[in-house]
């Protein structure tokens, strides 16, 4: 099993090879509990939906994020909020995404 330091370094690098996840991971910390629709997160990731729903599967698929349906919306938010402010702090110290 892995530990909570070893999944933000996996997570750290997913983001590094995807600048588009580390938009996604950002609007979901400012959209808070409520999370943002599918096709919001798309657009401002700027990709098509389906290449967006690739980047939402991954990420559901390594628990960073939570499917909910709100208002006959796919929605996705995040499931651990510090693991992904630690991920995305690393990154940023990085300087390779911003």
């Amino acid at each position: 099993m892995e530990t909570q330091q070893e999944t933000t370094s996996t997570l750290t690098l997913a983001l590094l090879t995807e600048p588009a996840r580390v938009t996604i991971l950002r609007a979901l910390l400012e959209a808070g509990d409520e999370g943002m629709a599918a096709a919001d997160l798309a657009t401002l990731a700027g990709l098509s939906l389906p290449r967006a729903a690739h980047c939402f599967q991954e990420l559901t698929q390594v628990g960073v994020l939570a499917l909910a349906i709100r208002e006959r919306r796919v929605c996705y938010v995040l499931k651990d909020r510090p693991m992904v402010r630690e991920a995305l702090d690393l990154v940023r110290s990085s300087g390779l995404a911003d």
